[in-house]
């Protein structure tokens, strides 16, 4: 493995558990933002973000752990199931709305978790 590749996995292998989160909506809000730009220009390009996204999310899902916070597990995964869903609507119907509204969900989501790592590394200090 070489040049950007190894760059990648050595940024995902040395991460926090909150920096991975922040990466996956990253991942997500470019994703979202590319799909909604080739929605009527390139077909199988939006597909494919719209179905990365929906992944995506399902990472997100299952690797809540409800044990350790219930509630925000309850409300986290519902939001996410309420993604997949839309994602996959979306998809079906190639409905750019229930895009746009994912996209809103995700950019919050990115935020708050912006918060949060700012705030780890600034306990750690």
């Amino acid at each position: 493995m070489r040049g950007i590749a190894a760059y990648k996995q050595n940024r995902v292998e040395s991460a926090s558990p909150a920096q991975i989160v922040m990466m996956l909506f990253q991942e997500a809000v470019h994703r979202l933002t590319r799909a909604l730009h080739t929605l009527d220009s390139d077909p199988v390009s939006w597909r494919k973000d719209i179905h990365h996204t929906r992944e995506i999310y399902l990472e997100l899902f299952s690797a809540l752990d409800p044990q350790a916070a219930p509630e925000m597990c309850a409300n986290l995964g519902g939001l996410y199931q309420w993604c997949i869903s839309e994602l996959v609507e979306a998809g079906r119907t190639k409905d750019e709305k229930r895009i746009r509204d994912v996209l809103k969900v995700t950019t919050t989501l990115l935020e708050g978790w912006q918060v949060v790592a700012r705030g780890g590394a600034e306990a750690a200090k």
